[in-house]
């Protein structure tokens, strides 16, 4: 009994350090952006998307120690959630795609997404640091949400059928 409340402890903490990881990496991604935005939805979809990156990624490689480990019946919630998931992910990302190509078209009809009297060169770089790192975080978490409901459904299969490994 003694041994199960270490590991539960053990798997707190340890969730514990990956969100305020996660915290940090994705803070420290979208700080240069703060200062150039006055809209920040794109803001927080890069910061929705380096959640679910680091997240999901996380519950890919390290699933044997985190909650999800015995949790079927969370398990099996996050099978069936990542397909829409996976649809409101690869939906938000194109619609940055479209601003983007809006951008190239004319500067001054999205104007109002920057801060007043920023130069035409932060504008720029604001947009090219904007589009690495979105496209980044957009594409990572896309590509682990997908992966996620096979691995996901493998352990489920390995705790149903108690062949000890997750």
């Amino acid at each position: 009994m003694e041994n199960s409340g270490k590991q539960r402890l053990g798997k707190i903490m340890m969730e514990v350090i990956w969100w305020l990881i996660t915290a940090i990496v994705v803070i420290m991604a979208a700080q240069p952006l703060w200062t150039s935005f006055v809209q920040y939805s794109f803001v927080y979809e890069l910061i929705m998307f380096g959640v679910i990156f680091i997240t999901y990624t996380r519950y890919l490689f390290f699933m044997k120690y985190t909650f999800l480990a015995k949790a079927q019946i969370i398990k099996f919630v996050f099978i069936f959630l990542s397909l829409p998931l996976a649809f409101y992910l690869i939906q938000v990302f194109f619609n940055y795609q479209d601003f983007l190509e809006k951008q190239n078209d004319g500067m001054l009809e999205f104007q109002e997404y920057f801060r007043k009297g920023i130069s035409f060169q932060e504008h720029a770089d604001t947009l090219t640091y904007l589009s690495k790192v979105y496209t980044f975080f957009g594409m990572s978490a896309i590509i682990a949400v997908v992966f996620s409901p096979f691995r996901l459904l493998v352990s489920y299969w390995r705790v149903y059928n108690k062949t000890g490994s997750v």
